[in-house]
């Protein structure tokens, strides 16, 4: 029986925006299959996207930053699908053996970054004041009206070469939409996108999702890997 939930990946290419094929070895054999097990315990579909339909229908890799985060769009050509919910997590997300079930979902709802550069620049060129939040797009948890929305905003700005002001990212991209579609938008708690390796991260015991978001994250993959200690024993030390 098809499950009214999809979660979704992408693992094209070099499969990440940052590091490098040291990088990628636990995120492909510890952090994906992490997902995979989560989805089989709670009887989600899981989708993990491999060919990229940006590249097969658009060819040029001219709307972002690098042809990478291209690849991190990817997932908005997924949306548009028939799953009552639809689920995207970054595949360098560990999650845990014991994680909880995904909560209610409703609208859009995303896990609000630690404050630090994006944030600022977010506010400053949408003239925000400081108690704006500027939320991560790793884990994005969408119902199905919200992610048809979603699916055809970004892909029609992508259409229309209408990039992001401030920074050229998908991020900054999904950031405005939150802007103008406030009512369709609920801040989720961090333990569903835990970002500790981040400055100005709140450290909690007890999270769902790891995030070994951006550079920070991927240099210390290869550290631990470099240290030969194992990655799993680690994020289990860390929930501790």
């Amino acid at each position: 029986m098809k499950s009214e939930t999809l979660v979704l990946q992408i693992d094209i290419g070099s499969g990440t925006q940052w590091g490098n094929e040291s990088t990628i070895n636990p995120i492909r054999d510890i952090f994906i299959p992490s997902v995979k097990k989560y989805c089989e315990k709670c009887g989600y579909d899981y989708s993990l996207v491999k060919k990229s339909t940006y590249e097969a229908e658009f060819g040029n890799f001219d709307f972002l930053a690098t042809k990478n985060k291209h690849y991190s769009f990817e997932r908005y050509f997924h949306f548009n699908n028939h799953y009552k919910y639809t689920i995207y997590i970054d595949n360098d997300i560990y999650i845990y053996s014991d994680a909880e079930p995904l909560p209610k979902i409703n609208g859009l709802q995303n896990v609000r970054e630690p404050e630090g550069n994006s944030s600022k620049i977010f506010r400053e060129i949408n003239n925000l004041d400081n108690s704006y939040g500027y939320f991560n797009s790793g884990v994005t948890f969408c119902d199905n009206l919200t992610a048809k929305k979603l699916s055809k905003y970004m892909i029609d700005r992508m259409k229309n070469k209408i990039r992001a002001k401030g920074k050229n990212s998908d991020n900054m991209m999904l950031n405005e939409f939150i802007l103008q579609n406030k009512d369709l938008f609920t801040e989720i708690g961090c333990e569903w996108n835990y970002m500790p390796f981040l400055p100005n991260a709140k450290k909690i015991k007890k999270p769902n999702f790891f995030h070994f978001v951006g550079i920070h994250g991927k240099e210390i993959i290869n550290q631990l890997q470099l240290k030969n200690i194992d990655i799993e024993l680690f994020l289990k030390k860390l929930k501790n």
